[in-house]
């Protein structure tokens, strides 16, 4: 049971005033005496209620049944029609809880309470002034998800100006009446989750009243000020002030005179499915988030618009393979239509070769989000084109070495990634890097023939060989020291030591794409003469 407080000092705060100043007939109870006491108490309609005798009026302070959407409030408590609600309960169905709407009844549909007539209209509460003539809402419940405004009210403030409708944020739609005393300052403030606001033709509601009601503005609490709402629709007719209004802080608007058909009947519902419906591409890459691509549907030339003419609904879209979209008529279009687009896998990053030996390469790269596995392909020159090679089955694989090439011949390699969906269809990433990548060169075969005081040094070709170098060292433990780069096959090392024993080594090499590839070596000893 929630503990709702009572009196004249709660209601203070939502008329803005003192508690002295409150006149005796605003909507609320008098202190009793501690001899007059309470009695009474019970529970009608899952409301407690109290009876003060002094007054003769029965105030209802809580309410106990918020699994009800709707609540009645009654009208007659033991033949007393004389009935009262507190201030904190009002500000409860107002601000916190999740009815959608209250009616007055059951044996009645009105009570009195200080000079005032209530009623329930389209879920709300009104209070009717029989001195004044004047109705204002009273009760909006929170939970309410869509308003439809009674004709003819002041305003959509309380009585004394506190807000009933602002912050409703489970408020979706609001249909206004054609007539209206004026909106109030910050009356339409706050509204978060608003979808769609229905001004009626020739409504009275002037640009400067909508100005001053904040429609479509609320809290930014991270800026500490104000931020726009962009979500929501205005729905009215050309030349209005909610059109002006619409146009001059670039809302969302339906104008409803350029589309409203003539036709009245269930057949003047057009089929959404007959609408041209597009999105901007049909392929997207999977990021392992849900894919949302814009839709834009037409009718003819005209662009419908989103939570007028019709709603979406998503499907997962996470993963590579098919995509699905649901467009779902509404307003004056009925029926459905899904669309479909390709989620591919992205591409592949981080692709390498690295010459492992003189017969085999090692292939390198980064795993893609969405993919079942990889395809590497190899090119083929005589044919000019990629050629398949393998299909590794493995979302985590990230290396392939391919065997039996030649020794010192560049290849060029490319891999995609892929995924596998519907009938094992395969989805291929859109773009596939590409590497050169040589395999490791023969060894070189040389000859030392040594002369006096030097040693001359003979090789043969290697295939795929670009140069030579020549090397040499002084003691078998010493330091390698380069003699020359040659591209030819053979070099003469002088100025040596008679008699003294050199080592002596010939390394081919190559360079692809910038890299610089070496074949192996051996080592041969000579004595100059």
């Amino acid at each position: 049971m929630k503990k709702i407080v009572s009196g004249v000092l709660a209601l203070a705060l939502v008329f803005g005033a003192s508690a002295a100043a409150l006149p005796e007939d605003i909507f609320s109870s008098v202190s009793v005496s501690a001899n007059d006491g309470m009695n009474n108490a019970g529970s009608y309609y899952g409301f407690t209620y109290y009876k003060y005798v002094n007054t003769g009026y029965i105030e209802l302070t809580h309410y106990d049944e918020d699994a009800d959407k709707i609540v009645t409030i009654p009208s007659v408590i033991e033949n007393n029609t004389n009935i009262t609600l507190s201030h904190d309960l009002i500000n409860y169905f107002n601000f916190k809880s999740p009815v959608e709407g209250v009616k007055v009844g059951p044996n009645s549909t009105a009570f009195e309470s200080f000079n005032r007539h209530f009623y329930a209209e389209n879920g709300v509460l009104y209070a009717y002034s029989t001195r004044t003539g004047a109705i204002y809402p009273v009760i909006v419940p929170y939970g309410m998800k869509t308003l439809t405004i009674a004709e003819g009210i002041e305003s959509l403030l309380g009585e004394t100006g506190t807000g009933v409708v602002a912050d409703h944020k489970n408020l979706g739609v609001i249909n206004m009446p054609k007539k209206i005393g004026t909106l109030g300052s910050f009356s339409l403030f706050g509204l978060d989750n608003l979808i769609r606001v229905e001004f009626p033709k020739n409504c009275s509601v002037t640009y400067d009243q909508l100005e001053e009601s904040k429609l479509g503005f609320t809290l930014d609490t991270k800026n500490n000020g104000t931020k726009k709402l962009t979500s929501f629709v205005i729905s009215c007719y050309s030349g209005s002030a909610a059109a002006k209004y619409a146009k001059a802080h670039g809302f969302k608007c339906w104008l409803i005179d350029k589309h409203e058909s003539t036709d009245t009947s269930d057949s003047a519902s057009i089929d959404i499915a007959d609408m041209k419906i597009s999105i901007p591409k049909n392929t997207y890459v999977c990021t392992n988030k849900q894919i949302r691509p814009a839709v834009t549907v037409k009718n003819g030339s005209q662009v419908l618009q989103e939570d007028v003419d019709y709603t979406l609904d998503y499907a997962a879209n996470l993963y590579a393979g098919i995509g699905n979209i649901v467009v779902n008529g509404m307003g004056d279009y009925s029926g459905s239509k899904a669309i479909s687009f390709n989620i591919i896998p992205g591409n592949v990053t981080g692709f390498n070769g690295f010459a492992y030996s003189k017969s085999a390469i090692q292939l390198r790269w980064n795993t893609v989000k969405g993919a079942d596995g990889y395809i590497v392909y190899q090119y083929d020159g005589a044919k000019n084109t990629y050629k398949r090679i393998a299909i590794l089955d493995n979302p985590n694989a990230t290396e392939h070495f391919v065997w039996n090439l030649k020794s010192g011949t560049t290849y060029k390699f490319a891999v995609k990634a892929f995924a596998m969906a519907g009938s094992n269809k395969e989805r291929l990433s859109a773009k596939f890097p590409v590497t050169n990548v040589s395999t490791k060169l023969d060894t070189v075969n040389f000859t030392l023939k040594p002369s006096s005081k030097s040693v001359n040094i003979n090789w043969k070709k290697v295939n795929g060989a670009k140069g030579y170098i020549v090397y040499y060292k002084t003691s078998k433990n010493g330091k390698w020291v380069k003699l020359t780069t040659t591209k030819g096959t053979s070099y003469t090392k002088t100025g040596l030591k008679s008699g003294k024993t050199y080592y002596f080594t010939v390394k081919a090499y190559r360079k692809v794409d910038g890299v610089q590839y070496n074949g192996g070596f051996k080592t041969k000893t000579a004595a100059a003469k």
